[in-house]
Parts: structure tokens; sequence; C-alpha cells
């Protein structure tokens, strides 16, 4: 049994994500969740670890998580817009870290050009519903397209 003196506090979970089980989380600080035995949620009064099978960042804030054995949106809806733990002992907290990393999204309100320096447009917002992430981009004329942001 896990105790509430055992844990940390180290996000919240969000909403689930697409049908395949994943859910959108946000971490606080610079928690490698990969590097966890598990975390941890609070189900009806009882601190019940989950195994993450893989994470991937969404924007600057947030993250997709996956857990062993949650195979369906139904799974991970129960969890949604609860608090995530971390059992005390797993968490190496770098007091040190100020930098949380660079994002597509910290993009958002930048200029976009052709790599000869031609003005495509302006930075309104990503896609990330897919594998690869787009920029969308506002040309002058108002008219919206899509970038990838890896080429």
């Amino acid at each position: 049994m896990i105790l509430r003196s055992e844990i940390l506090e180290i996000g919240r979970l969000l909403k689930p994500h697409g049908v395949k089980g994943e859910i959108a989380a946000e971490l606080y600080g610079d928690i490698d969740v990969t590097a966890l035995k598990c975390v941890v949620v609070d189900v009806d009064g009882i601190f019940v670890p989950f195994f993450v099978e893989s994470f991937r960042p969404k924007s600057h804030d947030t993250c997709l998580l996956k857990f062993d054995n949650l195979k369906s949106d139904n799974d991970v809806s129960l969890l949604a817009k609860k608090t995530l733990y971390a059992l005390k002992d797993d968490v190496e907290l770098d007091e040190d870290a100020n930098e949380d990393g660079f994002y597509a999204s910290d993009l958002i309100g930048y200029k976009a050009s052709t790599s000869d320096g031609q003005p495509m447009g302006t930075i309104v917002d990503i896609n990330d519903d897919t594998d690869n992430i787009l920029f969308i981009v506002e040309s002058v004329s108002g008219d919206t397209f899509l970038v990838p942001v890896a080429m």
C-alpha cells in the first residue's frame, strides 16, 4: 500500500488523447517520468501505481503518457483531471535546472519564411494530432496552410 507520505506531486493528468490509451499530462518541473519506477494516481482514495509504457512531448508544458495495460481512451478517461504523483525515492530534483527545453509551440507568433528568405506568414498555432507535428501558418492574405515542424 502506498502512503501519502511516500509520494510527491509531479503534475496533473488532463484528458485522453486519441483512441489508443494516451492521456495528456502537465508536469511540474523537469521530471523524467520514463526514469521513474511508476507514477501514482489517487483512484477512489487509494494511491494506485501506473507504469509508463511511453512518453512524448506535446507542447512546452504538456506531454502524452501511455500506461501499461490501458489500451483505449475509455481506459484512461477515469484518470482525467487527477493529480499525478511519483514515489519520493524515485524523484531526483535538479535544483539548478532553469530551462525546460524548447518546443514547437514556443514559436507561435514568429514569422516564417522559405529557405531563400521569402516571407510565408506568421505561425499562429501547431497541429499535433498526428505523429508529424505541423505549424499552422497564416499568410498576409489571411489564408492558412500547414508546414512540417521537422524537415
